[in-house]
């Protein structure tokens, strides 16, 4: 009898190196091209974009970002979903191993005339264990594994989702910041010509409509203000909520000029570095992976289990004196397999193979769909570099215009229509100029989340 269970012991130890179902050796290459096609912006000599935010040399903008990945719902969830892929890696490797359980119990009675009594105490200790034959169970592990990668993936992509949204927030807090500030200015200059108007008009010299319509310019620009101001409380509000406290406990002061108008490089790196540091790349491929093992989980169901089990229990009386003389052992084999729904066996294997082959294609497109979010970014961040120039010399030409057209005013050489005209123009290109370095600043943003930087 021994030597029957020891062979069966040998036989299950040597089988247990058998994993059935495809390993998984790597996604199938996407034939990305060597270069970006649209490498239109200068690269930069910077090598890693974990904290892209640190280009623009804004500590205000580091340390909201900063602040962001600590206190952030999102990245506390996502902390707290990668603890649950933890455990469940650790349940499902539990699976490996032996469970065993104890048990004792007894009991015992007497006489309060007579001194003696009697009773009884047993114990027993059991296991069981299911050898890993076909490898099912690893499988389940290198599926669980998988399955914790991709979480971690997950996490890592809410991280750079989250650097893009305080980013782009603060940018558009510090554009409605300089938008208020220029039409603060511009409604003091229309203010002080309004005067001149005014005077102008006392004496004869100018029309009542050359006064109206310096009034119109004033009302126009002062109706901008409030939407200005409002946006900022807004813009405040949302980064309240995106660093996970209340709008009371933040404090933001503008930074210069000098900062916020910078032009930072991009290193663009190579479309094969999307592979290994986009997220959601490196998510599919995890999620290609769990598809590709729970095959072997499902294939491992189309054969037998052996099931070992064993017991050592005792017994003695009262007085424990027979204690160890009645103690016992047993040690069994058992045999399972499947018969009359080995139809659904098989369409499981099959249903396996199809989620695995749907994983290719989800990764397949996620990768192109990476690829061309790059290409698309490099375009928009190029053209709107290219732009700056332009509205750049626009603003200074439509100031000039502006002054020049209210001293013509004043000589009488020309009327308020034109200055009206030129202010309005001022105003707008100062503005377009404004935007335009907002544009800039999110869409670099935009560029470096498309590249997979952030974590």
């Amino acid at each position: 009898m021994k030597i029957r269970y020891t062979s069966l012991l040998l036989a299950a130890a040597l089988l247990s190196s058998c994993q059935l179902g495809p390993n998984f050796t790597g996604a199938a290459d996407q034939g990305l091209p060597a270069t970006w096609v649209n490498a239109l912006p200068p690269a930069s000599e910077q090598n890693s974009l974990s904290d892209w935010w640190a280009s623009f040399g804004d500590p205000q903008l580091t340390e909201l970002i900063n602040r962001g990945f600590l206190n952030s719902p999102d990245m506390v969830t996502a902390a707290l979903a990668i603890a649950k892929a933890e455990a469940s890696l650790r349940t499902t490797q539990s699976g490996l191993f032996p469970s065993g359980s104890i048990s004792a119990g007894g009991d015992n009675s007497g006489n309060f005339d007579v001194s003696t009594s009697h009773g009884g105490w047993s114990g027993a200790l059991s296991a069981s264990w299911t050898p890993d034959i076909w490898g099912g169970t690893r499988r389940e592990v290198e599926a669980s594994m998988a399955s914790l990668g991709s979480t971690k993936a997950a996490a890592n992509a809410t991280r750079t989702a989250l650097a893009a949204s305080i980013a782009n927030t603060y940018f558009e807090w510090i554009s409605a910041k300089e938008s208020l500030r220029i039409a603060r200015e511009q409604l003091e200059y229309q203010e002080r010509t309004y005067d001149v108007v005014k005077k102008k008009e006392a004496v004869g010299m100018v029309a009542n409509l050359e006064l109206a319509e310096a009034r119109s310019t004033i009302a126009s620009t002062r109706a901008q203000i409030p939407n200005y101001e409002a946006n900022i409380k807004s813009c405040e509000n949302t980064l309240a909520t995106l660093l996970g406290t209340t709008v009371d406990k933040i404090s933001l002061r503008m930074p210069d000029a000098a900062t916020y108008n910078k032009v930072p490089r991009v290193p663009t790196g190579l479309p094969a570095d999307l592979l290994r540091r986009r997220p959601d790349v490196v998510k599919a491929e995890h999620d290609l992976h769990r598809a590709t093992a729970n095959i072997g989980v499902r294939v491992a169901d189309l054969f037998p289990k052996i099931s070992l089990t064993g017991r050592v229990g005792t017994s003695a009386g009262s007085d424990f004196s027979n204690f160890w003389s009645n103690s016992s052992w047993s040690l069994g084999a058992s045999v399972s397999q499947t018969i009359f729904n080995r139809t659904a066996l098989n369409e499981n294997v099959n249903i396996a193979e199809l989620e695995r082959d749907s994983s290719a294609q989800a990764y397949r497109k996620t990768v192109l769909a990476a690829f061309a979010e790059v290409e698309s970014a490099l375009i928009n961040y190029a053209k709107l570099t290219n732009q700056l120039p332009q509205y750049q010399a626009a603003a200074a030409a439509n100031k000039e215009a502006a002054e020049l057209s209210l001293r013509r005013f004043n000589s009488g050489q020309s009327d308020f229509l034109n200055v009206a005209a030129s202010e309005r123009a001022w105003l707008s290109a100062e503005l377009n100029l404004i935007s335009t370095r907002q544009q800039i600043r999110m869409s670099l943003a935009k560029l470096c989340t498309a590249l997979g930087g952030g974590w």
